[in-house]
């Protein structure tokens, strides 16, 4: 059986976060008329948009990345707004969707919401839309 974790995303993880980004979005690339160069060059700056964004959309949030028999395979971005955890984006490595049911131990961020059982709430309409994939059997 296959082991899940979650941690928070380290800078060293930068190079997987990319590479998990540009897998996700290469199906939407790929219709793109536009050169290799091209494309490597605006999937790099949507990338660096979109990590900043979420940043400043969502100052209390945190990147995790979501390791799978210990390799990285998917990342999570969670916020801790006042009285939930608010789920702004989860993307699972396409070569890993579908291909394996784990059990998932977890260790976040260290920054907690500010009242004890708050609930975990996805994205609503108007907010960002997440890149939805799962791990399952």
């Amino acid at each position: 059986m296959s082991t899940l974790a979650v941690r928070p995303a380290l800078p060293q993880d930068e190079i997987f976060l990319y590479e998990l980004y540009s897998a996700v979005r290469a199906p939407e690339f790929a219709l793109a008329p536009v050169t290799p160069a091209q494309k490597e060059h605006l999937m790099r700056m949507q990338f660096r948009g979109q990590m900043s964004s979420y940043a400043q959309m969502f100052p209390n949030s945190c990147c995790h990345v979501v390791m799978l028999d210990g390799n990285p395979a998917g990342r999570l971005w969670v916020a801790m707004l006042e009285s939930e955890y608010h789920l702004v984006d989860i993307a699972v490595h396409p070569d890993l969707q579908s291909k394996a049911s784990a059990p998932c131990s977890s260790s976040g961020c260290s920054r907690k919401p500010r009242r004890p059982g708050s609930p975990f709430v996805a994205p609503s309409s108007g907010s960002i839309p997440a890149h939805c994939a799962f791990i399952s059997a």
